[in-house]
């Protein structure tokens, strides 16, 4: 048994010996005080284009930029614990506040994370931030309805999350109804902040739009109205990002003494620095809108936000923009190259280690070949000395020592005990992991990874799922290790264990699907493994499609790559990145010209039929979903969107030949169209019928999304034959109001309406929201909002209401659809011409005509 429990005894850590060198400490020192200097002076300001809040040091993987980031920061904190030649830190006299954004494994960028990590740094008892917390507040709710705000920590036990409530009841006050303001109420409430909607954040926009919120600080905030109008029509990653200015113009407008020193420390920012920019590009906006902010940058490559190269692809660039950032700085705070160990560091600190700690005497030629092969490199005399521990007290052969670092890493392997070094490799093939899921995908006990998660080559940060990584040249040097070596694994070997990894996510996906950031956080590291090792999985992508948001779902996927079927899944996917219907179908139209894997072909194609459906462009989504099933006869899902693209076009003979001749497997699809057909025919006990079962029979197969839409189909048409309450209205709109489902909603909020014909306060609420809504999608008025007005203008014989109604018809011209065949009888029965011919297969068209005239009768009618 070897001693390998001790093979890295924080006494006799490389890194602490690098840590405690003085020149980056001296630079760290200057910056901090140079730039709070420019913060009291008032300069540091979003008015000034210039920037000179980043210091960076960057350097190669494994030099101890991680450690040198974390040992900085208690530094300034006046929490650095054990000997160092730093010596105290400076005396100020504001306080002092930290963030820390670390971005080792990520290949994306949240920015809305990264913003309510330095809310949590700013805040403090009395300290508001009013203008970023209603930007916050209007932007969550339209981009993550149904979702609380994460716990949001603060040393010294200030809840942060209640404050940004409170904040929200005061500046708000009376722009919110009794409803909206519980949301927002931490008054004897545990949570403090309870799930957004889109209702809220509609109405958080029209509140900052119509500068009705309390303060007249905050009613003059400009970029509040322009920032939550652009989130009202794109709730993006990106203008997420620009929320960091509302944050500083809190900051520039407190009081000078309130103004704390803030310091921001960004770990391993060459995981971002990736080809296309996309993902840098948000983090160089955030720290451009945060001048005030300190920005500590550690990573493996320099900011080159001054090159030319950048221009029009990062936000801000520009040796204007950012001296410091020059080549050599024209300013300080500047770039700084994390140097390597001098001699005379790596043999004090061989000498030490030499004979104490678990670790044999080192002759002088194993000092002197370890010191030839490190070249000032802390993890490899770390390694080094992990060998040197690994023979038990035996006498060390000098000759093996001071081979290249990727060597070392396996030779550190080959000492491991077999079971940690499968999992070890195993847990390679992951940016992030747990013990249980390397421990599942290798075969072995979460015990053995646990013992693994000890070492201390794996490190560990504050992701709340997958704490643990391997250090990142460990990474490296296995990814590159000779097949000779004891263990290592060939090509094949790791695409056989990355399989097993995602088998390993998926039975863990299949467990938590009522958990949508637990299923994110899975599906993120299975779509990487994927994307890595070019693997196809089916599974996968149906899990994506599933998932509530498809823009959120994209903000969490690999860069598009057209090498691979994930990289062309997430091309497919960044349809829904800050992109209207319109804009959308542009995208999806020229994707599927371009050379795509089958599956994402279909569901490309399939998703633009979708999309044409939903502009009211149903002609053009037909020929799309024919061609589909022309090379897919026996898809049961094609056939029942053929049916409904026919049935919505009116072109009834084809729809009855499909039902007769192939109709779609599923009875519940069958039983939903021809529910639809009698929908048409007044036939509304039918109707409900059909579009309920199937509502139903979704929910059952754990389709959410899909059922609710035929559920609210079901309680329209019951709202039309008078057997919907407003219970069961307000209970949908609800429903769609924490899912984000804009059109549900509306067609909720129609329904309420029809149940309340006659109640002329409560329809015109319900109408003007319905309005609030349709502004929100930069949308027209349509079948739901007509329909209502018309009933209630029926009801309270307002021709003049009528009339108005009709002009939006005639401007429109709307193309015949079953719904607008609903607002042509209800025309009809106000007496104007019909607009479109009856329906051609029936028989008797006076019946269809009496019965939805006797169906309007009953509505208008009733007390």
């Amino acid at each position: 048994m070897t001693e390998f429990d001790d093979l890295f005894d924080p006494q006799y850590a490389a890194v602490d010996l690098f840590t405690n060198r003085v020149p980056e400490n001296r630079v760290f020192a200057d910056a901090v005080l140079m730039h709070l200097e420019r913060v009291l002076d008032g300069v540091a300001i979003l008015g000034d284009p210039v920037r000179r809040n980043v210091v960076s040091f960057y350097g190669i993987g494994g030099i101890g930029k991680t450690m040198l980031s974390q040992r900085l920061e208690d530094w300034l904190r006046g929490e650095l614990t054990g000997s160092t030649d730093w010596g105290d830190r400076p005396v100020f006299d504001q306080s002092v506040h930290t963030a820390r954004i670390d971005f080792h494994g990520s290949k994306v960028v949240s920015a809305i994370d990264i913003l309510l990590v330095l809310r949590a740094a700013l805040a403090g008892e009395g300290r508001t931030f009013p203008a970023f917390d209603v930007g916050l507040a209007a932007w969550w709710a339209l981009a993550r309805p149904g979702e609380p705000l994460p716990v949001i920590a603060k040393a010294g036990g200030l809840d942060v999350r209640a404050q940004i409530a409170a904040t929200l009841t005061d500046a708000l006050g009376g722009a919110l109804d009794d409803t909206l303001r519980d949301v927002v109420s931490d008054a004897g409430g545990r949570l403090g902040i309870g799930p957004f909607s889109v209702r809220m954040g509609v109405r958080i926009v029209d509140a900052v739009r119509q500068r009705r919120l309390r303060g007249r600080l905050l009613r003059e905030c400009d970029p509040l109205v322009a920032i939550t109008e652009r989130a009202r029509r794109d709730p993006s990653q990106d203008i997420a990002s620009s929320l960091a200015g509302l944050l500083s113009w809190d900051f520039e407008h407190l009081l000078p003494g309130e103004r704390p020193l803030v310091v921001a420390f960004a770990d391993a920012a060459e995981y971002i620095q990736d080809a296309d920019r996309v993902q840098e590009a948000l983090f160089n906006r955030i720290v451009y809108l945060t001048p005030a902010i300190l920005w500590v940058v550690t990573s493996q490559r320099s900011l080159d936000w001054t090159s030319p190269a950048t221009d029009g692809v990062l936000p801000k660039t520009g040796p204007g923009t950012w001296p410091g950032l020059c080549s050599p700085p024209r300013a300080e705070p500047s770039q700084h190259l994390v140097g390597d160990l001098s001699d005379a560091d790596v043999m004090r600190y061989l000498s030490r280690a030499s004979g104490t700690g678990g670790t044999p005497v080192l002759s002088d030629e194993v000092m002197n070949r370890i010191l030839r092969g490190a070249h000032g490199l802390p993890l490899y005399l770390d390694l080094s000395l992990s060998i040197a521990r690994a023979h038990g007290g035996k006498r060390l052969d000098s000759r093996q020592f001071g081979g290249p670092l990727p060597a070392l890493v396996t030779r550190v392997f080959a000492d491991l005990p077999e079971e940690e070094r499968k999992l070890a490799r195993t847990a390679s093939l992951l940016p992030r992991f747990d013990p249980a899921l390397v421990a599942r995908a290798a075969g072995l006990l979460e015990g053995d990874a646990r013992r693994l998660c000890a070492r201390a080559l794996v490190r560990r940060d504050e992701h709340p799922r997958f704490p643990y990584r391997l250090h990142d040249a460990v990474r490296t040097a296995l990814a590159d290790e000779a097949p000779s070596n004891r263990g290592a694994w060939t090509a094949p070997d790791r695409l056989a264990r990355a399989q097993d990894l995602l088998d390993a996510l998926r039975q863990r996906h299949d467990g938590v699907l009522n958990d949508i950031d637990h299923r994110l956080d899975l599906l993120q590291l299975a779509a990487g493994l994927c994307a890595e090792h070019g693997i196809e999985a089916p599974w996968l992508r149906k899990a994506l499609f599933e998932l509530p948001g498809m823009s959120r779902t994209a903000e969490r996927l690999p860069p598009p790559d057209d090498r691979t079927w994930m990289g062309q899944l997430s091309r497919f996917f960044e349809a829904w990145r800050g992109r209207t219907t319109r804009e959308r179908i542009d995208y999806l139209e020229d994707l599927v010209t371009t050379p795509l894997p089958h599956d994402v072909a279909r569901a490309a194609r399939l998703f633009l039929a979708y999309a044409h459906r939903t502009a009211g462009d149903a002609d053009r989504a037909l020929p799309i979903l024919q061609a589909l099933l022309a090379a897919e006869p026996d898809s049961s899902l094609l056939r029942y969107q053929l049916g409904r693209t026919l049935h919505t076009l009116g072109r009834y003979d084809e729809l009855d030949v499909l039902l007769r001749e192939s109709p779609p497997a599923d009875p519940t699809e069958v039983e939903r169209l021809r529910s639809d057909l009698a929908f048409e025919r007044g036939q509304l006990t039918v109707a409900m019928a059909g579009a309920a079962a199937r509502a139903e029979y979704l929910h059952a197969a754990g389709r959410h999304r899909v059922a609710t839409e035929n559920q609210s189909a079901a309680l329209w048409r019951a709202a039309l034959a008078g057997r919907a309450t407003v219970a069961e209205c307000d209970a949908m709109i609800a429903k769609a109001d924490r899912s984000g489902a804009w059109l549900i909603m509306r067609t909720s909020l129609a329904a309420k309406a029809i149940c309340l014909v006659g109640d002329e306060p409560a329809v015109s609420a319900i109408l003007a929201e319905a309005a609030s809504i349709i502004r929100a999608r930069s949308g027209f008025p349509g079948w739901r909002e007509w329909s209502a007005e018309l009933l209630h203008a029926l009801r309270l014989d307002d021709r003049h209401r009528i009339a108005a109604v009709r002009e939006q018809w005639d401007a429109r011209q709307p193309t015949c659809t079953p719904n607008y065949r609903l607002v042509d009888q209800l025309f009809r029965h106000a007496g104007y011409p019909p607009s479109y011919p009856p329906l051609p297969d029936d028989a008797e068209p006076a019946n269809v005509d009496g019965r939805w005239h006797a169906i309007i009768s009953r509505i208008i009618e009733r007390t």
